[in-house]
């Protein structure tokens, strides 16, 4: 569940391309007005316009087919148009004509991730921080998610200790809660997410997570606390409900378990998770027809882990 749940994840895309990245001048020399003059247009357009910056830069690279310049910000402007496909081919070219230019490696990453080819984007990211001589607490963040993404906890869990290392901060808590988290190390992943509150104690997300904790090392009435506390600071979210619901129903509270299911269900009534689960605790309360109702109405969501007991357990 914790999968999906309130990944506090700060846009790391947006802050590489927020970045000023100084333009590439080494291809600009000795060349006619013309290309340049198409060039700085499509610089212009790269915000207002970014369809007419790859058009510029088209017009520039047909003058001159070793622009790099121009085969960089085009795959800067494909990648904002979601065109990541045609912005890996100008990266690739751009790493051709000037091996110098390591940030392409970046942009790379981030264009496969998006299509998700997640071994070449972490191959991609390897790459920049190879070719990197002090890195920075985001550079280490950025491929920690992509190690995170296949897997790969232990390599995850290394880099967002660097990233810690570099700067001390609430998402790098975070970063590292997660892949300790999924690595089921749930003691370190509980101090870690303790510092995440501590440095921003009002994002509800981090109370439901630290409850998801709590439950895994068997604190079931901790666990509690941090979901209704997650509830009095967003009482909106349907998974802080369910969450809850699961809790009170490990404690056997199964009317109360129900109550909750149905609350999550109110709020979000296309999720069959919830419904399977109010079926478990209907059917564990006495309610066989109700269960039977649920896991039926979960099944035709698409979610089946418990569709089977129709058969065994329902007329």
């Amino acid at each position: 569940m914790i999968s999906r749940l309130f990944r506090h994840v700060f846009n790391t895309t947006t802050q590489y391309f927020l970045l000023v990245i100084p333009l590439i001048t080494s291809s600009l020399t000795g060349f006619g007005q013309s290309r340049e003059f198409l060039f700085n247009s499509g610089i212009n357009y790269l915000l207002a316009d970014k369809e007419m910056a790859v058009k510029q830069f088209t017009k520039a690279i047909e003058i001159d087919s070793n622009f790099s310049a121009a085969f960089f910000y085009r795959g800067i402007a494909e990648f904002k148009l979601g065109r990541y496909e045609p912005a890996i081919k100008d990266f690739d070219r751009v790493h051709h004509l000037d091996t110098a230019v390591k940030i392409v490696h970046m942009y790379k990453g981030f264009a496969y991730r998006q299509i998700g080819k997640d071994k070449e984007s972490l191959a991609s990211f390897n790459t920049y921080m190879q070719s990197q001589k002090n890195l920075s607490a985001l550079d280490y963040s950025i491929i920690g998610k992509a190690k995170l993404s296949l897997g790969d906890y232990p390599g995850a869990i290394e880099d967002f200790q660097s990233a810690l290392n570099k700067s001390s901060s609430e998402s790098q808590h975070y970063y590292l809660f997660l892949a300790l988290f999924d690595s089921n190390e749930y003691n370190k992943a509980l101090a870690q997410i303790n510092l995440a509150i501590k440095e921003n104690s009002d994002f509800y997300g981090y109370y439901l997570n630290r409850g998801n904790t709590k439950l895994r090392l068997g604190q079931f009435s901790k666990a509690l606390s941090d979901y209704d506390y997650a509830l009095s600071l967003e009482p909106g979210v349907p998974d802080s409900y369910f969450l809850r619901g699961q809790a009170l129903d490990t404690l056997k509270k199964h009317k109360l378990a129900i109550l909750d299911f149905t609350k999550a269900i109110e709020l979000n009534p296309n999720d069959g998770t919830y419904y399977s689960k109010r079926g478990n605790a209907r059917f564990a309360d006495g309610n066989r027809n109700g269960a039977c109702l649920d896991w039926t109405i979960a099944g035709n969501l698409g979610y089946y882990e418990d569709f089977d007991k129709i058969k065994s357990l329902c007329e």
